[in-house]
């Protein structure tokens, strides 16, 4: 699992939200909470903290080539039930 060092990040305060500069798979427009049609952020932290501008629905305005701390890459349905699978055995939820 990806770990980040929050002391290290840049960016917005509270959300480490940067303007595009080359993230690669990082950037937002690869994220499970970017909405491409508004190009909008739907994270609960970046709604709650970040001071970037917004849609009349809360949802953050971010660059699809930004980043932030919280980005959660998309991936395929057999990655995201292995996730799940590996979440649900951490936590003692089972599979």
């Amino acid at each position: 699992m990806l770990e980040i060092d929050s002391s290290k990040v840049k960016g917005e305060p509270g959300t480490g939200y940067e303007a595009p500069d080359g993230k690669g798979p990082f950037e937002c427009a690869n994220c499970r909470y970017f909405s491409a049609g508004a190009s909008t952020c739907r994270q609960s932290t970046m709604t709650r903290v970040s001071k970037q501008p917004r849609e009349k629905d809360g949802r953050v305005q971010v660059d699809p080539h930004g980043c932030c701390e919280y980005v959660e890459r998309k991936g395929s349905a057999r990655e995201d039930a292995f996730r799940a699978a590996a979440e649900a055995r951490d936590t003692g939820g089972g599979a």
